[in-house]
């Protein structure tokens, strides 16, 4: 294979290492030049060196295989552009959230009592008309549907406070929300009952706390959760408070379990 680079030779020269080199050929990402099909031997030219150096570099900073693929095949610099600012502005939504979970681990092992069943309160909630949006929404995509939602609820019933309806069992995949608005002549009945209530102030990036406190009220009463649990936005985005001031009633429906 004259005037090509073993893969060995190739790996130390691009310092990548060869199995890596085998994955990034199996992805498509870096194809060898030539590859014997009967040896399975892999060559390299030294023109793929810049190709190996963008890959390195790029991967150094996380940029997703994907992205780098296309920057490859693009090879325009607006390309490039596009795609590092993406991914720039991926790594901060990500660092925001590490900060988020390093500053409420560091008050949980300052304060465990923020995990206590404090402030939890059993109510018997009335049925509630409304008008609602009900739709298939993954976690991240939350705040998107809700605030859509309500912007056309408003359109139509204004009697508020506005709220949510989530499924009893938290998943991971896309789960169906329902966005509703009450009113007196609203179409659908939202189910009264017995509830443990948590009236939680502060931002809802934060709101894990009551859930976290409604869960430890739960444990040892001899009751579960019996469907849907509800979010009632009593003071939120609209009212012009910070976000701190804000005031959300996390409402658990309750039924005694058998024993």
């Amino acid at each position: 294979m004259d005037g090509l680079l073993p893969i060995g030779a190739f790996s130390r020269a691009t310092l990548i290492s060869a199995n890596t080199l085998r994955a990034y050929h199996e992805s498509g990402l870096l194809e060898p030049a030539v590859v014997d099909p009967r040896t399975g031997y892999r060559g390299y030219r030294v023109a793929q060196f810049g190709d190996a150096a963008v890959i390195r570099h790029l991967r150094e900073l996380d940029v997703p295989l994907a992205a780098i693929r296309e920057i490859l095949a693009a090879r325009d610099p607006e390309v490039t552009r596009r795609l590092l600012a993406e991914h720039r502005d991926r790594t901060l939504e990500r660092a925001a959230h590490l900060e988020r979970v390093l500053r409420t681990t560091g008050e949980l092992l300052d304060a465990p009592e923020m995990v206590t069943p404090a402030a939890v309160i059993e109510r018997v909630l009335p049925p509630v008309r409304a008008f609602t949006i009900t739709r298939e929404v993954a976690e991240d995509d939350f705040a998107g549907f809700l605030g859509e939602a309500f912007r056309q609820l408003t359109a139509v019933a204004a009697v508020g406070p506005p709220g949510a309806v989530f499924p009893a069992e938290y998943r991971d995949e896309p789960v169906p929300v329902t966005a509703y608005m009450p009113a007196d002549d609203g179409p659908t009945l939202l189910p009264g009952g017995r509830f443990a209530v948590f009236e939680f102030t502060g931002p809802y990036r934060e709101m894990t706390t009551g859930y976290r406190s409604l869960g430890a009220w739960l444990a040892g009463t001899g009751m579960a959760i019996a469907g849907p649990v509800r979010e009632s936005y009593l003071i939120g985005p609209g009212d012009g408070v910070p976000e701190d001031r804000y005031r959300t009633d996390i409402c658990w429906p309750l039924h005694l379990t058998e024993k």
